[in-house]
């Protein structure tokens, strides 16, 4: 699945129909993960396959009366995340170079926090975003630069995963000039972007930058 995009739908705060839509039609292949499927549901956009341990997302004959020509994949593994067995079964299908998550974010802060470590160890060479309906997520690795287009006054923050080095920015309101992020030493909270073109890098290690669409 190189060059390809892959959308995520997670069982967290669900996204608009409209936004799940347009992922939707963007992406190679689309993967809801077990109670992730009440969103396309709701949305009436069929993916391409469902995965998980199916225990939170209802009557397995109701999917199949639903979404027929949907493909049920059963990943029974309680020593790790839905997410994770999604990730580890995509994996084994080929790596995508873009990775788009939804319902990764709300409801639980505990599942939120987990969704972004576990999407932290994704192979940084593959684009990692989490979208929602107030904020749109964009993970940060040496090999994946932030850039972020007509959105100036937005606000975003930027926060590390782990010790991150040479962080440098550009059309910030506060820039960044070559720092070392970690979550005991700097981070850049409420920043704003001042130009259509903002863009954020690093040396080594993990950022999240985070755009608050209600700007």
């Amino acid at each position: 699945m190189s060059d390809s995009t892959v959308l995520i739908t997670l069982a967290g705060h669900s996204p608009s129909a409209e936004l799940l839509q347009w992922r939707a039609e963007e992406a190679e292949l689309s993967i809801a993960v077990d109670g992730g499927w009440l969103a396309h549901r709701h949305a009436e956009v069929a993916p391409d396959v469902i995965v998980g341990d199916f225990d939170s997302c209802g009557d397995l004959a109701e999917i199949e009366s639903v979404f027929p020509r949907c493909v049920l994949h059963k990943l029974a593994d309680q020593n790790h995340t839905d997410f994770e067995k999604a990730l580890t079964w995509i994996k084994q299908m080929g790596e995508p170079n873009k990775l788009v998550v939804l319902g990764g974010l709300g409801k639980r802060t505990d599942h939120t926090l987990s969704n972004l470590i576990i999407a932290g160890r994704v192979n940084p060479s593959i684009e990692v975003i989490f979208d929602d309906v107030h904020e749109h997520v964009r993970r940060v690795t040496p090999e994946t630069p932030f850039n972020l287009k007509g959105r100036s006054g937005a606000n975003l923050s930027i926060l590390p995963l782990c010790e991150c080095k040479g962080v440098q920015s550009s059309g910030l309101e506060w820039e960044l000039d070559s720092l070392s992020f970690s979550w005991d030493r700097v981070i850049s909270q409420s920043n704003r972007c001042v130009s259509d073109h903002a863009r954020v890098t690093c040396e080594s290690g993990v950022l999240y930058a985070f755009v608050f669409k209600d700007a």
